[in-house]
């Protein structure tokens, strides 16, 4: 991590160089540190790697980190004074030329005192003897290693949840297809991968069918030459001295005796990619007599490269039922055992609950609780989890660990962040996009930095370092989460580091030089402040129920005043990042403009009433989201100042006098925002705008309006919702050809034909639209609409006919007041993957040709009447037989 502070630290002064006009002596200062900071990153990465087995290289690695840091405050303290001074009235012009020529100087005997200390931190390497990081294998993961070497001996008896497992992946194994395949057993650290392969392994059927076999494990220490041995000795012994040949020699003997059999060959624990290439040339894959490749691996990645015509088998998490079975078979190893008693059932229960599911973690701590039979002990360890895990070096925390210190530095970065999170909450992924951003661990590459987040995220959890709690109807991840027990991993990495810190239920301090804070509502912040000029971040997070039962703001118990406000504008003057969704505060006061370096502030549903006219300084801002407030009513006419905004969320009211926003070139996304307030702008100079929100009365200006609309060539997604009249004429949307993302929210008296809709449009919600069965015609004609979402009073009709939708493979009907009666034509919606039916009170039962959707997969009935449930359940049953999820709410 250490890595990851001196790469953004060295991004930072390539920035600084372009924007500030520093004194020629302070720019060579600045090169200087540019310099020796590009030397040390070097070296960085390999010292990461053997900070647990070594004190000194920890140290080490600790004073970089520490130096970069206080380099970046530095810096940011300087841009913070330079701008104080300018911010000063015309008489003490004077008075201030003096003062700036003051700070540039002082700044440049600060830098050379960095400089000193940077170099004293490399002669340091060298006088402690640390000099060669690189060399050899941490101790830490070679010990591993031998600890978890695998074998296909040496079963796991207690063993559950794993038949069906077992049953799929023996007959994918053994299927009659003839040609080659490698298959994959995909799944986070300690889920049960190996456990899984060794029972398909011994399997009396994959025994028959694969005359040779061989099991050898690979690991993040992988040798190409070893393995190619260690597979000969188990399917070819030749009598040779193998350890005398070269890779090449070894790989064509493998090649040649594989070339004659149908083989089954495990690698166990692939981390690379590299590794399964370096292997691959030794196995026959013409040859068509079944033989198979297994492999276990945590990075899906390397699954797909493997053979991309194989699904890689996910492995998932216990349930419930069989998380506790487990349990007890580990903790109670005596079914009989006289001092099973409810008390520590109701303890152990909770102690599984703790684990999620993981096999690893459970078996652990069974096997740690099988020799308690005190109720405070067993109380203690679930106290006390995640330090029991971590104490010892081979167990669940050192294992959960590998997949961590195999991450690149950025997305470590990312990794920790995730844990500031409250636990089981699902974070909404393009909310975290926009920290991330905020928070400069997004490169400032030629891609858009929403993408590269989003990479980021999906190669988290391609990794299986981050879950999946939401998918959107195109299958993007809408929301994420992190495992209980990774994020217990994060936290604890994050404090180590000085990432960040979690202030939750223990009136703990803060660390002086925390980077970030995460303050949850059961805390007592303001009771607890403590100033740190270090810090970058402050999230606040609702995480009780609380607010649900309050009657009115001014008696939320988490109500932030001004006051507090303006006592984290004087105490954490460097703050880039100041979040309080959901967190009542009033008014925001105008010290708020002394936070320059603020890029981010949330300040979405906090009953917000005012905002000064000072968030105009806020010059570096990227995010201001104002949304769900529905008490502002004014928005200061200051945000076209705000050059560098990419995100400004608004609740879409008229408010008072003129908002500009024309000048924010660099703006991605608006919503929503006042059809009057949008009119009073020249959005042609908007040329990044992506997504769009616009609510109002159209009918005045129609084609003025829907102009300007079709003028943002870059236009994705469009929310358009009318009021006070019905939608105009909507033909003019065609000319926007990059758009994909249509919703539209009011009475739409004629839709435009088929053509006329926007030519690549692939997803559209409608609601309150008022359509009939004419429209459904001309929708269902779109060439490449593959989602549709029609809620409440956007269909009148009491019967839906449908006879098209070639390409669409999401449907949803929600809140259908009129809908008796729905009918497929032969033909209809072939494509279709997911149907969601919800609140149709009327709709008697599902359309008889639900039974020919062949690609149908998900059908969720949601809120829907008893007798239209028990009738899918009951005799409309065959109509949905096939399907493969079927979802009751």
């Amino acid at each position: 991590m250490a890595e990851a502070a001196v790469s953004f630290l060295l991004e930072k002064l390539a920035d600084i160089l372009e924007e500030i006009n520093f004194q020629t002596n302070v720019r060579h200062e600045v090169v200087r540190l540019q310099d020796e900071l590009t030397r040390m990153r070097c070296f960085l990465r390999d010292a990461d790697a053997k900070q647990d087995d070594d004190a000194r290289v920890l140290n080490w690695v600790s004073d970089i980190r520490n130096v970069a840091y206080d380099a970046e405050d530095l810096i940011d303290t300087f841009i913070l004074r330079i701008d104080s001074v300018k911010k000063k009235k015309f008489i003490k012009k004077y008075a201030s030329i003096l003062k700036d020529w003051k700070h540039r100087s002082k700044i440049a005997d600060e830098l050379k005192a960095i400089q000193k200390r940077i170099l004293d931190i490399s002669e340091s390497r060298e006088k402690y003897g640390i000099k060669n990081i690189g060399d050899g294998i941490s101790s830490t993961r070679e010990r591993l290693r031998k600890q978890r070497r695998s074998s296909p001996r040496g079963e796991e008896k207690d063993i559950v949840g794993l038949d069906e497992d077992i049953a799929k992946l023996v007959t994918q194994l053994v299927q009659t297809e003839d040609q080659w395949h490698a298959i994959s057993i995909v799944g986070m650290g300690g889920i049960g991968k190996t456990t899984l392969a060794k029972k398909v392994y011994n399997h009396a059927d994959i025994q028959a069918r694969f005359p040779t076999r061989a099991w050898v494990y690979v690991s993040q220490e992988c040798s190409t030459k070893d393995i190619l041995q260690d597979i000969i000795k188990q399917v070819a012994p030749t009598g040779q001295n193998l350890k005398k040949l070269r890779e090449e020699e070894l790989e064509e003997i493998l090649y040649e005796h594989l070339r004659k059999k149908r083989y089954l060959v495990v690698l166990d624990d692939v981390w690379r990619i590299e590794d399964w290439n370096s292997l691959y040339e030794a196995f026959p894959t013409d040859r068509s007599n079944g033989s198979r490749v297994m492999l276990t691996t945590r990075k899906r990645s390397i699954a797909l490269k493997a053979d991309a015509r194989s699904v890689p088998y996910d492995m998932h998490f216990l349930s419930e039922e069989n998380g506790w079975t487990l349990f007890c078979k580990k903790a109670f190893i005596d079914s009989a055992d006289s001092h099973r008693s409810p008390q520590l059932e109701e303890i152990g229960e909770k102690i599984v609950e703790k684990c999620a599911g993981l096999p690893l973690a459970i078996i652990v701590i069974g096997g740690l609780l099988s020799t308690k039979r005190n109720l405070g002990e067993w109380k203690r360890v679930l106290s006390n989890m995640s330090s029991f895990f971590a104490q010892d070096p081979n167990g669940v925390s050192a294992i959960l660990a590998l997949s961590y210190n195999d991450l690149p530095y950025y997305l470590k970065s990312c990794f920790l962040h995730l844990g500031q999170f409250p636990e089981d909450y699902p974070i909404p992924t393009n909310k975290l996009f926009r920290l991330w951003i905020a928070e400069s661990l997004i490169p400032q590459q030629g891609e858009r930095m929403e993408d590269v987040a989003e990479d980021y995220l999906n190669e988290l959890i391609e990794r299986n370092m981050v879950q999946v709690a939401k998918l959107s109807a195109n299958e993007r991840v809408k929301q994420c989460r992190l495992h209980d027990l990774l994020r217990d991993l994060s936290i604890s990495n994050a404090k180590a580091e000085n990432f960040h810190e979690i202030q939750g239920n223990q009136n703990t301090h803060p660390s002086a030089r925390c980077r970030r804070q995460a303050i949850y509502s059961t805390f007592n912040w303001r009771q607890c402040k403590h100033p740190n000029p270090h810090l970058r971040s402050l999230l606040f997070f609702r995480v009780d129920h609380h607010k649900s039962q309050v009657n009115s703001y001014r008696q939320d118990p988490y109500k932030i005043e001004g006051s507090d406000l303006d006592y984290i504008g004087k105490s954490f003057k460097l703050l880039r990042v100041l979040e309080l969704e959901g967190i009542p505060c009033t008014t925001i006061p105008s010290i708020i403009g002394l936070l320059i370096h603020l890029k981010y502030l949330g300040l979405k549903d906090t009953n917000l009433q005012e905002l000064s006219s000072a968030i105009g300084s806020l010059r570096n801002l990227r995010t201001l989201d104002v949304a769900a407030n529905l008490h502002l009513e004014t928005i200061p006419n200051v945000i076209w100042k705000l050059k560098k905004l990419r995100h400004l969320y608004m609740c879409g009211h008229k408010y008072g006098g003129p908002l500009r926003i024309e000048t924010l070139h660099h703006l991605q996304a608006l919503s929503e925002i006042n059809v009057e307030k949008w009119m009073q702008n020249n959005p042609t100079n908007l040329t990044n705008l992506r997504k769009l929100g616009i609510r109002g009365n159209f009918s005045l200006r129609a084609t003025e309006i829907f102009n300007s609309i079709v003028a943002l060539v870059q236009l994705q997604s469009l929310y358009l919702r009318t009021e006070d009249a019905d939608f105009p004429s909507l033909t003019q949307l065609s000319a926007l050809q990059n758009l994909i993302k249509l919703h539209m929210r009011g009475k739409i008296r004629q839709l435009p034909s088929s053509q006329e809709f926007p030519p690549n449009l692939s997803q559209l919600t409608l609601e309150h639209t008022h359509l009939k069965q004419a429209s459904m015609t001309i929708l269902e004609n779109l060439p490449r609409l593959l989602i549709l979402r029609l809620k409440t009073c956007s269909y009148d009709g009491e019967k839906m006919e449908i006879s098209g939708f070639p390409q669409l493979e999401f449907l949803e009907l929600h809140s259908l007041e009129s809908l008796e009666e729905l009918n497929l034509e032969e033909g209809a919606m072939l494509r279709l993957r997911s149907f969601r039916i919800i609140n149709c009170g009327k709709l008697r039962m599902l359309p008889e040709r639900t039974r020919s959707l062949s690609a149908l997969r998900e059908l969720d009935i949601e809120e829907m009447p008893k007798s239209f449930v028990d009738r899918v359940r009951g005799e409309d049953f065959y109509k949905v037989q096939n399907v493969p999820s079927i979802l009751f709410v």
